[in-house]
């Protein structure tokens, strides 16, 4: 092997160990093998049964794509839980926080009880997207977390793929006009941490 081979691949190891020390893969990096999406998304998530998640709130009520260059992009994706379909980027009025994880996701389990708690103090909202999970599941680590935020379901990474971002969890600061003015790859490291970027990036102060 030539020494640029070599270097190069050194390179491409540096980025893969990064990015382990600070969440999960996708499954361009062979996660994606931990599940098996269907043909279509909204197919994929059950109504009643088995696998649906009723604990959880309700999806929020969404309006047509505010059409900021700087916005959540214009993606359609169905509930985890209750309720119609989100359009991504018709999300407004509400300071909020869009957080990209999975049920095998270690990173994405340990700050969960976090984003909950910013959840629960009715000062800002929170929308999870599940992505390149199953939804069984996904329905199982949110009951044993006791978590009730709400998540959309997204099997084929479109999401973070559409804000490019190959990490989980990854979370994304939203202000009330559909602004994206944040982006936190990685977990957050303690509930401390997640307050004080809220409250510098949607300045909203949280308890």
């Amino acid at each position: 092997m030539n020494l640029g081979c070599w270097a190069s691949r050194l390179a491409v190891f540096m980025v893969l160990l990064a990015t382990a020390m600070t969440g999960c893969a996708t499954s361009d990096e062979g996660a994606g093998e931990r599940v098996s999406p269907s043909a279509s998304s909204a197919a994929a998530v059950p109504t009643s049964g088995a696998g649906s998640v009723s604990a959880i709130d309700p999806c929020p009520a969404s309006g047509e794509p505010v059409g900021r260059g700087d916005g959540v992009p214009e993606l359609e994706l169905p509930c985890l839980g209750t309720g119609g379909p989100v359009q991504m980027a018709g999300l407004t009025e509400r300071p909020r926080l869009i957080n990209i994880w999975a049920s095998w996701c270690g990173p994405c389990r340990d700050e969960m009880p976090w984003l909950q708690q910013a959840h629960d103090t009715g000062e800002v909202d929170v929308l999870g997207v599940d992505a390149e999970d199953q939804v069984p599941a996904a329905a199982a680590l949110l009951d044993e977390l006791g978590v009730t935020f709400p998540s959309v379901f997204d099997p084929r990474n479109e999401f973070a793929r559409e804000v490019r971002v190959i990490t989980k969890p990854t979370t994304l600061f939203v202000s009330a006009d559909g602004e994206v003015v944040f982006v936190l790859p990685g977990a957050f490291a303690s509930y401390g941490e997640l307050r004080d970027l809220v409250k510098t990036h949607l300045k909203v102060d949280l308890s």
